[in-house]
């Protein structure tokens, strides 16, 4: 049921830390390395995956069926692009995948990796996810409350300009 309103990205690869954002935020994101313009509009067709670039004249290849041209310069700014284009704000599911590879993250007891762990880390910290795919470990250490208030900023709607005149 989840997957009805599943949505995927294809990211540029001028736009990495986009693509972790939205990874942070919970959103399927693949950067591509390596990949021609052509390879690009074939993964994002065969897999139903909307591209993120900043490149004009490849979302104007005639095959691009959803694509999105990122104006900002600032990640932060890409990010909140694609939010109001793409009315992401209900949809957020924040530290569910990997900001590394992309996998969705799976709980994992801190017995299981306490070898992998820093002293500190295995000292003060209880709860832990792992990426089944590259094998980074995450925990709600001093980032995750910055990370918690990077998202909850990013999420709220973009304000109407009002006119200064009236």
């Amino acid at each position: 049921m989840g997957e009805m309103n599943r949505i995927g990205f294809v990211v540029d690869v001028h736009l990495g830390k986009l693509a972790r954002y939205l990874r942070l935020c919970g959103f399927d994101s693949i950067v591509p390395t390596g990949f021609d313009d052509r390879k690009i509009v074939e993964l994002s067709l065969a897999e139903n995956r909307i591209i993120l670039s900043c490149d004009k004249l490849l979302l104007e290849n005639r095959r691009v069926t959803n694509g999105f041209l990122v104006k900002s310069q600032k990640p932060e700014g890409q990010l909140k692009e694609v939010f109001d284009r793409f009315d992401l704000r209900k949809s957020v599911r924040p530290f569910t995948r990997c900001m590394e590879c992309n996998s969705l993250l799976e709980v994992v007891e801190k017995e299981m990796i306490i070898d992998l762990l820093e002293p500190r880390t295995r000292e003060y910290y209880n709860h832990f996810s792992i990426c089944p795919a590259c094998r980074h470990i995450y925990w709600e250490g001093s980032h995750y409350e910055n990370m918690k208030k990077f998202i909850e900023k990013i999420s709220v709607p973009a304000q109407p300009v009002r006119n200064a005149g009236k």
